[in-house]
């Protein structure tokens, strides 16, 4: 059981070791661009909130009846 442990840990923390490395362009795209040319830095910024705004989007839809449901509590509360 502790052998299945430890070869657990390593294939994860190898696999993390991988997908870390996913951003190479991005940092090149930011490195080779110009310090007056803000479209680089911008679109990128813009990706990062799409990717971070999309799993909310996708749980409120899936649990839209029970937020709904939630806030009506709450305010026949207060």
């Amino acid at each position: 059981m502790k052998q299945k442990l430890i070869l657990f840990f390593i294939a994860t923390f190898y696999a993390m070791q991988n997908i870390a490395q996913g951003c190479s362009t991005c940092r090149a795209q930011i490195e080779l661009s110009d310090g007056s040319d803000l479209s680089v830095g911008n679109g990128i910024n813009i990706g990062i909130y799409i990717l971070m705004g999309t799993p909310y989007v996708i749980l409120f839809f899936l649990f839209r009846k029970h937020i709904v449901k939630f806030i009506k509590e709450f305010s026949a509360i207060h």
